[in-house]
């Protein structure tokens, strides 16, 4: 009758072997195996088109953390404009319900708030100001009738 030993009991066995076999002056030095793991760099304009994508996307990133008050201020204006229309048009809409429209004017409230403190923070001159100024107030004005019941009959 033979006996079953543990597979790990026979792999620490084979490692021990081949460790005890190989020379001092083969085992690969730090430098060396780091080399190994670090991918080969290809040269400009090689990159694989998915690379150029990360790298676009990571550049995109970065970039909106270097976004000048300005730019930001202009993103949010064209976002909170987006959202005064996407909440006009559901006002419109006699299919949808003040409950199915709700979401739209929080959505719409919140806008306002992020566009009013980038606002705040444009210089007087900036003809942005004054845009995203009346913007906000118009937006927080239609989401606080909202929520007052104006539209209610």
């Amino acid at each position: 009758m033979t006996t079953i030993k543990p597979l790990d009991h026979l792999h620490h066995q084979t490692s021990v072997k081949t460790q005890a076999a190989r020379p001092a002056a083969e085992t690969p030095g730090f430098d060396r195996i780091l080399a190994e793991q670090q991918p080969p760099v290809k040269p400009a304009g090689s990159a694989a088109p998915s690379a150029l994508l990360e790298n676009q996307a990571l550049g995109g990133l970065m970039l909106q953390g270097l976004e000048t008050v300005n730019q930001k201020a202009q993103r949010q204006l064209t976002q909170t404009l987006d959202q005064m229309e996407r909440y006009a048009l559901a006002l419109g809409d006699e299919t949808r319900t003040l409950k199915d429209i709700a979401p739209l004017a929080d959505d719409l409230g919140q806008e306002a708030d992020r566009l009013s403190r980038l606002s705040h923070k444009l210089k007087e001159s900036d003809p942005l100001k004054g845009l995203s100024n009346e913007a906000a107030v118009l937006a927080t004005i239609e989401a606080m009738k909202f929520k007052r019941g104006d539209y209610v009959i």
